[in-house]
């Protein structure tokens, strides 16, 4: 008995652990943070509800502000309105670049004395400046009167240049291509950018 108990105290069990640790806890981490916290971040039943939000949106015209303009939030404070922003759905930091992002044109419309958030999870690679453009907004946003500050601005999810293209290789002339666009660009918002309370408010207790 005496020699089992002189044996149990010599292992070493912090080494045993170590290796426990490192060997099965460590390369669980990512899917058991992926499994109890990214699981539910977002709105994952965006893609049933986008159809809704479309059919309450309608197109506005408007001028936008040229390049410069202090009505660009991001000309008046870029760290508190920054250009973009990027959702993080994994834990795992190697898959960070596969991670959603959004580009975001901030400013205040002058024809609606709203603030307006022109928002794009696809790379639009053009010039809004001092352009005519047909917004594509959602009415219950629009008439919202929690939407529209500098904090809490009217989503833009489809924007197109009335006589002339915003995109410079002029993909916004094309139906089929913003049709898609703007059907993607309203799932990944649904489901990354509007809060969480306010997309079970607005769609899950409709149902």
């Amino acid at each position: 008995m005496m020699a089992k108990v002189k044996f149990i105290s010599f292992v070493p069990w912090v080494t045993i652990g170590s290796i426990i640790g490192s060997l099965f806890i460590v390369p669980m981490m990512p899917k058991i943070v992926d499994a109890l916290y990214y699981k539910n971040k977002y709105n994952n039943d965006a893609s049933q509800a986008y159809q809704r939000y479309i059919d309450s949106s309608y197109n506005i015209k408007i001028v936008m502000p040229n390049a410069d303009s202090k009505l660009y939030l991001h000309n008046v404070d870029r760290e508190k309105y920054p250009l973009s922003e990027v959702f993080d759905t994994t834990y795992n930091s190697s898959n960070f670049f596969n991670n959603p992002s959004a580009d975001y044109t901030s400013f205040y419309c002058k024809e609606y004395k709203k603030y307006m958030n022109i928002i794009a999870f696809k790379d639009v690679n053009g010039s809004y400046g001092e352009k005519e453009l047909y917004l594509t907004v959602n009415r219950d946003d629009m008439n919202n009167p929690e939407y529209g500050t500098k904090d809490n601005p009217v989503p833009v999810l489809k924007a197109v240049g009335v006589s002339e293209p915003i995109w410079f290789s002029g993909k916004d002339t094309d139906s089929v291509f913003m049709d898609n666009f703007y059907r993607n660009n309203v799932i990944n918002y649904l489901k990354y950018k509007m809060p969480k309370e306010e997309f079970e408010r607005r769609f899950k207790s409709k149902e």
